[in-house]
């Protein structure tokens, strides 16, 4: 698999998490699925809050992710610009993976982790190799 199929891959699977975590920030009644599975029902409103940021924090780590791997060119962005965002998108999914690991919810466990942990090695490859 070429390297702009893994990015786009990589950048297809934040945007499923993030979906999920934008039906939880509009209140949707599966509150078990995130945020270590505290809250069955709704989430409460800071964590719905929470999940809108992560949400967004994904939506921008897969655009990252896809425009640095060469799977879109949406703009001219500097390549400078890129290995430092390419940094922060490696931190935020590796503590996002360590977060699932040791707090998350069965769900996050099975299907965010393995997601997140995918996603911080292809940034760091990208951005470190």
């Amino acid at each position: 698999m070429s390297v702009p199929a893994l990015c786009l891959l990589a950048a297809g699977l934040f945007f499923w998490v993030a979906v999920v975590h934008l039906l939880m920030a509009a209140g949707v009644r599966r509150g078990e699925l995130v945020w270590s599975g505290r809250y069955p029902r709704r989430l409460t409103p800071e964590l719905r809050w929470r999940s809108l940021l992560y949400a967004l924090l994904l939506l921008a780590s897969a655009w990252v992710v896809a425009t640095f791997g060469g799977a879109i060119d949406f703009a001219p962005v500097p390549q400078r610009w890129l290995r430092s965002a390419g940094w922060s998108v490696t931190a935020f999914l590796a503590v996002a993976a360590i977060y699932s690991l040791f707090k998350g919810s069965r769900w996050e466990r099975v299907f965010f982790l393995p997601i997140t942990l995918f996603g911080a090695l292809l940034a760091g490859w990208l951005t470190f190799g």
